[in-house]
């Protein structure tokens, strides 16, 4: 039996919508399945597509289309391949017997899903993040709907991104199904409490304001309230479109020593050296952020989207903000200040909660879904 999966990727090389569909993979090539990609052509060289190409997968890079370019080619020129004419010569050339679409938010085109229908080959969509900030326009819902419709599944990571897709899609999903994503951090991860008489917040998550909200820390904590506290907040992300925005909000508050911006750091180091993530996100699916801070016994701070009110207790293992505005995000924050001192225990019991309520290996569990989907 082969698998197929096809990422919609296009915003960077990498993300966190990828790690589930790839381990996947490998679970499925170590149970002895072939497994073929299609990914979207870059300039740099992608280390977990090269180990799985090294394990015995077919990779296919696709040509990022844009028909305002030409390529000279042979004394020609060429217009960059369309997508549906790619899906159709991949889907013909390897011959899936299933296929997963993994998309990271759901105005993301499926040209592919369009090429497996017409091919006969059943594929399930797993939508990563869903939002109200972005609505597909009425006349692509004939398309879109057809997408979604003809789908043996649609995966989505939580309750609140399944209603929003629905009404993005003005159609109800019949064929959906809640899945999990990986972590980095493994479930008996023991991390030392920081010893620091300051709080160390910690925001992880691209340099994204419309996504990640990380202007709304700044400007919650540039209050007149917050100046005399001890506190510290370190912002840990690659930059995809704000930073020079984030440097200036910091350089124009009152307490700018007080914010870090640190780039990409290792999970483990976080969280060795906070006491609390805070994220103060527009949208999300579901942020594995808050997943890998409560298993290292870490207490949550975070706005109520995606499914982080199904994970952090408010007042227990967290604090939820209802909305993400400064008020409500300040408000979260002088909740958690307050409790200060009982924080490493609430960390001990978001550790022990996380463990109840999620999955230690979702991409064992994708794995066999997709198995079975395709024994039907």
């Amino acid at each position: 039996m082969k698998f197929g999966f096809y990422s919609c990727m296009t915003g960077m090389p990498w993300g966190g919508s990828e790690e589930l569909w790839q381990r996947t993979a490998n679970i499925l090539i170590n149970r002895k399945f072939s497994v073929c990609v299609n990914y979207r052509q870059w300039t740099k060289q992608i280390a977990p597509l090269e180990r799985l190409r090294e394990r015995g997968a077919s990779i296919h890079f696709r040509e990022f289309p844009n028909r305002s370019l030409r390529h000279w080619w042979g004394g020609r020129y060429e217009v960059p391949a369309d997508p549906l004419v790619d899906a159709r010569k991949w889907l013909l050339e390897h011959r899936p017997d299933y296929v997963l679409i993994t998309i990271g938010y759901h105005p993301d085109r499926l040209p592919v899903a369009q090429a497996c229908h017409e091919l006969g080959i059943p594929y399930s969509i797993n939508v990563q993040c869903a939002s109200d900030h972005a609505f597909i326009n009425e006349n692509a819902m004939d398309q879109f709907q057809a997408w979604y419709g003809n789908a043996d599944q649609v995966l989505v990571v939580s309750q609140e991104n399944r209603e929003k897709l629905e009404v993005n899609l003005g159609l109800r999903l019949k064929n959906v199904a809640q899945i999990d994503n990986p972590s980095k951090i493994e479930v008996d991860s023991e991390l030392a409490w920081p010893q620091s008489n300051e709080l160390k917040l910690a925001c992880v998550g691209r340099i994204h304001f419309q996504s990640k909200g990380q202007d709304l820390i700044v400007r919650a904590l540039s209050q007149p309230e917050w100046q005399p506290r001890a506190w510290r907040v370190s912002f840990y992300g690659s930059n995809q479109g704000n930073l020079r925005q984030l440097e200036a909000l910091i350089a124009n508050s009152p307490t700018p020593d007080r914010f870090r911006i640190e780039g990409y750091s290792e999970v483990s180091e976080i969280w060795s050296q906070n006491h609390a993530l805070v994220l103060a996100s527009r949208y999300e699916g579901a942020a594995l952020v808050v997943v890998e801070a409560m298993r290292a016994g870490r207490v949550v701070i975070a706005t109520d989207t995606g499914r982080n009110r199904e994970l952090v207790d408010h007042g227990a293992t967290g604090f939820i903000a209802p909305a993400a505005t400064v008020e409500l995000v300040g408000a979260a924050l002088r909740a958690a200040y307050n409790v200060k001192e009982q924080l490493q225990v609430m960390g001990s019991l978001a550790k022990r909660h996380i463990g109840e309520r999620y999955p230690q290996s979702p991409e064992k569990d994708l794995a066999e879904r997709l198995i079975q989907r395709a024994s039907k």
